[in-house]
């Protein structure tokens, strides 16, 4: 017998996690702000939300499952579908870097993602996008945005 996941139902084991007012959807977000905040780099967490695809109404027929009195049935629906947003887990616009801390990468977070990158390709937006799955990840994250020494404001030079 096949399992039969409900609606509604989480599809990760992450568990949330709450510092200094803030709730984290994973522990490896809460490992990822404390890694940030440690290396003293500034970061908004879910900062920006980016909106991929405006919502728009579709003017051709357009037939689906609803719901009528309690029950599903194949029935003409409304066009109106709702954009497509994506908010990343960690920004720095002036720095220029995304961070997305992602355990498991289901097939609708690709998807979403590629969107994203289409978003920031087609908008000419030159961020440094980072992904990583672990701690270990997270680490080299905090390593190369330091290497690259964006981060910090620069003193302006005044001429004499």
């Amino acid at each position: 017998m096949r399992y039969k996941r409900r609606k509604g139902k989480q599809i990760t084991k992450a568990k949330k996690h709450t510092e200094d007012g803030i709730t984290f959807a994973s522990g490896l977000e809460l490992y990822c702000y404390r890694a940030l905040n440690k290396a003293k780099i500034p970061n908004q967490y879910e900062g920006k939300t980016f909106e991929l695809v405006e919502k728009f109404k579709f003017e051709g027929l357009l037939m689906d499952k609803g719901t009528t009195k309690g029950k599903k049935v194949f029935k003409e629906m409304t066009g109106n579908v709702r954009s497509i947003s994506y908010t990343p887990d960690f920004i720095n616009l002036d720095a220029g870097f995304i961070i997305e801390t992602k355990g498991l990468r289901t097939p609708i977070f690709s998807m979403r993602f590629k969107l994203f990158l289409k978003y920031l390709h087609d908008s000419d937006q030159k961020l440094d996008v980072y992904i990583p799955s672990n701690q270990k990840e997270v680490n080299a994250t905090i390593e190369s945005i330091l290497s690259r020494g964006n981060f910090t404001n620069k003193k302006t030079k005044r001429s004499r």
